[in-house]
């Protein structure tokens, strides 16, 4: 009987099966099995918290699948991601075969033959301590939203969530606006020399410092033309010359934050188009002969550790290609944040012989793009320093100083094969980055020659909005989160509308200000990093085995359940503007309704008046005072009341005047006479028994004038001056006159075809 490998994947199944040969039978899962229901809680609060988890929808036949081949096989062997998501898969597989059976977890960070087949010689039992760690983000996370969302539904509208790792980050982006918005800039001037040398070629051009006793900042014009004026008639030598040696150590090889931080400064990738394009590349890409091959290690990880072999196999390419002086004396080790599970390796190429020009043909473009990035970053990180000898020369006038730095690149290392590029921090102050020059040899002494000062005024910058690669890098930072958190956390801010993307960079709507407000305010634990991070440390534990999971979560539930209690009574939203009531003259406020934001007089219920708000914008839409109903003269048929025409949510309709006794409604298509020779009625909209749309006359049975085709407002045929219909003839739109007698025809104009094409979608 041959043993089962159950992976997660269909591709793995290729990638695997090629490498283990026809000995095992392989089958796939496509994620969880089983889960906690999608409508209910499916948490027991009174029992410990225990999870109920259901079978996943759509999975089956799957499952069914699963268990039969399990029958006609020996042993179970699991192997699912090396991840905590993983192990909680593995867990629910192990669920479906007899407890007889042997079943045996299988972990490798690469699929390549070596680490495939080091995994089959050393299966172990699950790990309860990763399935547990899970089971309390789950339940910790199904709380949280199961508890909230429905609050926010509530007092808001629905569609929002809440979550311990998205609503830090809304607050993280919407605190980012807040100083955006309350920056005050700062005024300063710099004075460029541009400095010619009277004993040999070249310039220097040098910023002006200060004196001999400091530095001087220059703070507005005035300032800056007086020292203009002083400078100017001054001679001019070098004061002083010095160089130091520095040495710049290459970058660490990436992790899951840092590989979707260099994809989006370097690609212009998402953070889950750099996520989907590394799992193909993890679960294999068709390399002609070879078949399938797995060209990087797991991709969800926070180590920066290598393997032994790793390091020997990258030593022996670079000494091959570049020459011993770019080898290290001892493999590069890197130190890894705070707090990292080191559960994985680094992100790296399976074999560094696959060089990305070699396979190129074999990948689409994006997966070229990253595998290079990522083959680059490991092989730099094996590599030597660089060495740069960076020089200062100040040159001295009277008492004043201009400061001129250059760097001269003595050895490139791992330079050769990537270059630096400086990440997303902003610029809070400053002059603008200018390139570094290139210095001439100059002595000590030497007299030079001022030949222009140039000032240039400059104001300090707000902090940046945050990029998806600089918010991966604070939640990292902060310890918000884990590598395979990211993404969705990312995907759900912009779901729930939270936030709108302008040049890769996110700007926090309305509501993600309202629902980060009222949380704070209701739930303050949820919205702090501080708190957030500590619970993520608390997860590492239960991995550890240090603290059962069912304890992380009671001491949470235990100020949750009572800040729940107090929200239900206590969430309100609404916020004064300095918008005037076009009716009463009164300030106007946002408001939550059932339909979302709008703008309410704040002297209701005195003023009803209200008008439409956008949340994206966080402006009015302008003005939308609901007209007075109108009378018909057409009476109800329920009670004999007049009906009324009135405007609702999706525009005007025909409503009982007996309301709120009767509740009969009609739909309400404009203003529009039977064209029945004789009759007094008015055409209506009206469905079937099949549920199509058809426009017949309010005194039916009476009349039995009917039609497919919807009236046109405004428009009277030129013959008989009935009403016109928009119709469909012959696969062309045409007007057509609604008075059979006339069926006079006239063409449509391109712009309203166009208008009713969208109409249609």
């Amino acid at each position: 009987m041959p043993d089962m490998i159950i992976v997660e994947s269909k591709a793995k199944v290729q990638s695997i099966g090629k490498i283990v040969g026809e000995q095992y039978v392989l089958h796939y899962c496509l994620g969880h099995i089983y889960d906690l229901p999608e409508k209910e809680l499916g948490i027991d609060i009174k029992k410990d918290f225990k999870p109920r988890y259901v079978q996943v929808r759509g999975k089956g036949k799957l499952i069914n699948s699963l268990k039969k081949s399990g029958e006609q096989c020996g042993k179970i062997i699991l192997a699912t991601d090396p991840d905590r998501e993983g192990e909680s898969i593995a867990w629910h597989l192990s669920r479906l075969f007899d407890s007889k059976k042997p079943i045996k977890r299988m972990r490798f960070n690469e699929i390549t033959e070596k680490a495939i087949r080091e995994a089959l010689q050393n299966t172990t039992d699950i790990d309860m301590r990763l399935v547990n760690a899970q089971q309390a983000r789950r339940v910790l996370d199904r709380l949280v939203g199961y508890k909230i969302s429905p609050l926010l539904w509530k007092f808001l509208k629905g569609g929002l969530s809440a979550g311990r790792v998205q609503s830090v980050a809304v607050r993280l982006i919407c605190d980012r606006e807040k100083e955006i918005n309350q920056f005050v800039p700062d005024e300063s001037w710099s004075l460029t020399g541009d400095f010619s040398r009277e004993q040999g070629p070249g310039g220097i051009q040098a910023q002006f410092h200060g004196n001999r006793d400091g530095e001087i900042k220059v703070e507005n014009e005035e300032q800056a033309r007086k020292f203009e004026a002083e400078l100017r008639g001054l001679s001019y030598k070098v004061e002083s010359v010095t160089t130091r040696r520095e040495k710049r150590r290459p970058p660490a090889p990436f992790i899951t934050s840092s590989l979707q931080q260099d994809a989006a400064r370097r690609l212009n990738f998402s953070a889950s188009k750099t996520m989907t394009i590394a799992q193909q590349l993890y679960e294999g890409v068709e390399l002609g002969s070879e078949g399938v091959v797995g060209l990087i290690t797991y991709m969800r990880t926070d180590s920066t550790r290598v393997s032994s072999f790793a390091q020997d196999q990258a030593r022996d390419y670079i000494k091959d290609k570049f020459g011993t002086d770019y080898i290290p004396s001892k493999p590069n080790v890197f130190k890894g944040k705070a707090g990292m599970q080191d559960a994985h390796e680094a992100v790296r190429p399976t074999n560094v012989a696959y060089e990305p020009r070699l396979i190129k043909d074999n990948l689409s473009r994006d997966q070229y793009r990253l595998y290079e990035l990522i083959w680059n970053r490991f092989l730099a990180s094996q590599m030597r320093s660089a060495v740069v000898d960076i020089t200062r020369i100040d040159i001295a006038g009277g008492d004043y100083i201009f400061r001129a730095t250059g760097t001269v690149l003595i050895f490139d290392g791992w330079q050769k094969v990537i270059k630096a590029v400086k990440e997303e921090n902003g610029n809070n102050g400053d002059k603008e980055q200018k390139e570094e020059q290139k210095l001439p040899q100059v002595s000590e002494g030497e007299p030079v020659n001022m030949e222009d000062l140039v000032l240039k005024q400059h104001f300090t910058k707000p902090p940046p909005r945050y990029t998806e690669a600089s918010l991966v890098r604070v939640l990292e930072e902060k310890g918000i989160g884990r590598p395979s958190t990211f993404v969705p956390t990312i995907e759900t801010l912009k779901k729930r509308g939270y936030v709108t993307m302008e040049k890769r960079s996110f700007i926090p709507t309305k509501w993600g200000f309202i629902v980060t407000e009222l949380l704070s305010k209701n739930f303050k634990d949820i919205v702090d990093d501080e708190f957030t991070a500590r619970m993520e440390d608390n997860l590492d534990k239960v991995e550890e085995g240090e603290i059962e999971w069912q304890k992380v979560v009671a001491d949470f539930y235990e100020t949750f359940v009572k800040e729940l209690d107090k929200a239900e009574h206590n969430m309100k939203y609404e916020e004064e503007t300095d918008v005037k009531c076009k009716e009463c003259g009164a300030n106007m406020v946002i408001k939550a309704g059932r339909y979302g934001l709008f703008l309410g007089c704040s002297k209701y219920p005195d003023c009803t008046y209200t008008e439409p708000f956008d949340p994206i914008s966080g402006r009015s839409k302008g003005a939308t005072k609901k007209s007075e109903p109108v009378p018909t003269g057409e009476f109800c048929d329920k009670c004999g009341s007049e009906f009324l025409i009135r405007e609702g949510r999706y525009g005007k309709f025909m409503a009982c005047s007996g309301y709120p006794k009767c509740r009969n409604i009609k739909p309400y298509i404009g203003d529009f006479d039977c064209p029945k020779p004789g009759c007094d009625g008015k055409v209506v909209k009206k469905i079937t028994k099949k549920r199509k749309t058809i426009y017949g006359c309010s005194k039916y049975p009476d009349c039995d004038y009917v039609s497919w085709y919807p009236p046109i407002e405004d428009e009277k045929c030129e013959k008989c001056g009935a009403f016109m219909t928009r119709a469909s003839l012959k696969g062309k739109t045409v007007k057509k006159c609604a008075n059979e007698a006339c069926g006079a025809v006239y063409e449509m104009p391109k712009d309203e075809k166009k208008e009713d094409r969208e109409d249609t979608e």
